[in-house]
């Protein structure tokens, strides 16, 4: 990519994945967004925007972070698909990828707790369990909880110092916090 003069640091860099491998996987048809997300809708007719959004490097490694946004604001019943297609796509993130997946919930609704929870129980059923190294952090930020976590493969050469980087960047984030 070229930057012509842009400060791509700042970019939504677009990652390019197979729509092919990813819809083997999937129960929900995904699809490429205009800006280079990821798009699907469920049966109920309520749709997902997945984008991964370049961040500061980790222990000298790419790290995105990983957003999934409901873009319809309805309630909806609970959905198994939903979660097959988020991993369906994540899997394929880490299969052509060996970059830093960052997670970190959403402190709109108050909720964020339990997105964290329900997000890192998702990826632990259905990783395989020698394939990922996940590292958690939390504090409260100006009366807010802050959830994050990150997801690195194994076989990254990178990994320790990607390790130690997440863990000295939380613990300065944390640093006299009660």
């Amino acid at each position: 990519m070229e930057s012509n003069g842009t400060n791509w640091n700042y970019c939504i860099a677009m990652i390019e994945l197979s729509l092919e491998k990813i819809n083997t996987q999937s129960p929900y048809e995904v699809s490429y967004a205009p800006n280079g997300d990821f798009v699907f809708a469920t049966n109920l007719g309520i749709h997902y925007l997945i984008s991964f959004e370049n961040e500061a490097p980790l222990g000298g490694c790419d790290t995105f972070q990983f957003v999934i946004q409901k873009l319809d604001h309805q309630r909806s019943p609970h959905d198994a698909k939903v979660e097959q297609a988020i991993l369906a796509i994540l899997n394929v993130f880490f299969e052509e990828h060996l970059d830093v997946l960052l997670y970190m919930c959403d402190d709109s609704d108050g909720r964020e707790a339990n997105r964290n929870r329900l997000f890192l129980a998702w990826f632990k059923k259905h990783a395989a369990p020698d394939r990922f190294t996940i590292r958690a952090a939390s504090a409260i930020v100006e009366g807010k909880g802050f959830y994050a976590a990150i997801i690195v493969e194994n076989r990254n050469p990178l990994l320790e110092t990607i390790i130690a980087d997440f863990e000295s960047t939380a613990e300065a984030l944390t640093a006299g916090k009660p």
